[in-house]
């Protein structure tokens, strides 16, 4: 009795404090949710802010570039063999060496200038600049491991205006190089190109000043062209951070319009600041694990708070208890006595509040049903042992069958029995897919694997004597149908439509696509022939009672479950000519797989 007495104050004890606990524990998640959000935008906007400083600075590093690239303008002489050779074939060779002196004198050591070349309109090359000539091609175009030629090539035919920047990694040199191209032409009216300036500088240029803004580890930041490849990255980043930013880097480089930026990478965040005057992006990836530290102190906090109050409420509680349980103790007793064997005996209510007066006369109403519900219970119980007897035997031999069948299968294999191997095989699947109804929804590749797996026991069966064609749209595949609805459409198209079809062309086309929203299969046949508009009359007549029955287990059955699931405007329909053939049409709703709850 007093082991009783103390588990029911327990209970009460528990329960009280396991609201305080929840509330707690909630009101913590509550607040680290709203300092995570709170903690990452402050993250993002500084972020932003230093991405948006160091686009300054590249910008203006890409314009002194510019400017000292434009001062080819003053070499007169330069320029002007480079207007004829626009309009006539003149030997440019005297001024080979004129880009060697001009990288020279315009392009200081911070501008870590690599090489240097200047083509005229037919993309010949006239000067070029090599700080090593054993590392660079004397002519890009000319290059084998320069996979920038062509985008280059594209840009110089192009009509932009604006100076190209890009990127590739020389394998010789064993670095990354960054590439600017700048088209030449005429001060006149007319514009007319003259010719195009590559200047390629290390990337460390553009490194050196993406490093004053990285100050912190577990940080990855790069500079990509819209669909082009990184041209510049740094940072402290682990191995996934790496690999993640190799899938960005790819995905920025083949589908730029399609990427979408600023979202959640596992563990990482994306920020994306672009550049206002070239076509270079920002791109920095941020650990999430930056944002974690405050809040595990305020976290510390929170927990040493909650312990506090839970021991201010178990002594609270302990002290209500004792007031609280003692009317209940007491029809607790009486109660016990009846269980006991005194039935007639009845709760006295009492007690300090409503609930409990309540309690004990309800309950003495319901003792007297439980009288008169126990001899009904009991055969209830019988029954349900009974069944769920049934059900364990019914899950065995399913099993016993599909295990006989895969020995089978794998005897005949040992035997060079290919065909009873393949069938045993076929069996197996179909008796698995059959009996598996944990889930009411499959997908249209698992229904056409279960009708190969049909098709072929019956080509066994019927010595291969039908011809299939199967027009599978691949959108399709991961659309939801029901279990089982194409198979039986499929065997009563062999069984009642081509069976007693003579001619050796039996041929049966089995076709799936989307058609206004809609997925549509279809089955047709060139057998018999049969009745259509009494069939389709069944079809929406769509008579529950002769399914469920048993009567048909066939086409109706497929009818009624689809226009059960998915509403009356779904189901079959069946077109067909007497002697030519029949068509069966399954209608469902387009639903993906994932998306089935809706």
């Amino acid at each position: 009795m007093d082991h009783r007495k103390w588990t029911m104050r327990k209970v009460l004890l528990f329960f009280c404090i396991g609201i305080v606990v929840f509330a707690l524990l909630l009101q913590t998640f509550l607040f680290q949710q709203s300092l995570r959000r709170q903690i990452r935008t402050d993250s993002v906007e500084n972020h932003e802010l230093s991405l948006n400083k160091m686009q300054a600075d590249i910008g203006s590093f890409i314009r002194n570039l510019k400017n000292e690239m434009l001062t080819i303008y003053n070499e007169r002489d330069l320029i002007v063999g480079l207007r004829e050779a626009m309009v006539s074939d003149v030997d440019m060779k005297e001024y080979y060496w004129r880009g060697w002196y001009f990288g020279r004198k315009r392009f200081t050591k911070d501008d870590q200038l690599l090489a240097l070349y200047l083509y005229d309109v037919n993309d010949n090359l006239v000067s070029a600049y090599r700080h090593n000539s054993s590392t660079f091609p004397r002519d890009i175009y000319q290059a084998e491991y320069d996979m920038n030629t062509e985008r280059v090539a594209e840009y110089v035919h192009s009509d932009r205006t604006d100076i190209m920047v890009s990127g590739y990694y020389n394998p010789r040199e064993d670095r990354d190089v960054v590439r600017f191209v700048l088209k030449l032409h005429n001060y006149d009216e007319e514009r007319a190109q003259i010719g195009s300036l590559i200047c390629e500088i290390d990337s460390a240029a553009l490194t050196s000043i993406m490093e004053k803004y990285v100050d912190v580890d577990q940080v990855l930041l790069w500079l990509q062209p819209a669909e082009d490849q990184v041209i510049a990255i740094t940072g402290n980043a682990s191995s996934n951070q790496q690999q993640i930013q190799e899938e960005l880097a790819e995905s920025i480089k083949e589908q730029y319009d399609d990427v979408e930026l600023e979202e959640e990478y596992e563990d990482n965040y994306l920020i994306h600041v672009g550049q206002e005057d070239y076509n270079l992006d920002a791109y920095v990836l941020v650990s999430q694990s930056l944002l974690t530290a405050a809040q595990k102190s305020l976290t510390r906090s929170l927990l040493i708070i909650m312990a506090a109050m839970i021991v201010t409420i178990i002594a609270f509680v302990f002290l209500l208890s004792r007031w609280m349980t003692k009317p209940v103790e007491e029809m607790r007793d009486s109660i016990v006595r009846i269980k006991n064997g005194e039935t007639e005996l009845r709760v006295q209510p009492v007690g300090w509040s409503e609930e409990l007066e309540v309690l004990g006369t309800e309950f003495n109403e319901m003792l007297d049903r439980i009288e008169n519900m126990v001899q009904e219970e009991y055969r209830r119980k019988l029954l349900i042992e009974r069944t769920e007897y049934k059900m364990l035997q019914a899950q065995i031999n399913p099993h016993f069958l599909y295990n006989t069948l895969d020995t089978m299968s794998g005897i005949a294999n040992a035997q060079n029995c290919t065909l009873v191997s393949g069938l045993c095989h076929s069996l197996s699947a179909i008796f698995r897919y059959s009996m598996n109804m944990t889930d009411e929804l499959s997908t249209m590749q698992k229904e056409m694997a279960h009708v190969r797996n049909y098709l072929y026991v019956m080509d066994v069966r019927n010595g291969f004597s039908v011809a299939y064609d199967y027009q599978i749209d691949s959108d399709t595949m991961q659309d939801s149908l029901p279990r089982i609805c194409i198979q039986p459409v499929v065997e009563n198209a062999i069984t009642h439509g081509l069976r007693n079809v003579r001619r050796k062309d039996k041929k049966l086309l089995i076709r799936s696509e989307h058609v206004n929203g809609n997925l549509v299969v279809t089955v047709q046949d060139n057998g018999i022939g049969m009745d259509a508009e009494d069939m389709n009359r069944q079809l929406e007549k769509n008579d529950l009672k002769r399914v469920e029955s048993g009567v048909s287990i066939g086409i109706l059955n497929v009818n009624a479950r689809l226009k059960k699931l998915f509403g009356e405007e779904y189901g079959l329909r069946i077109e067909s000519q007497m002697g030519e053939g029949t068509t069966v049409i399954l209608t469902v709703p387009a639903i993906p797989l994932e998306d089935k709850e809706v």
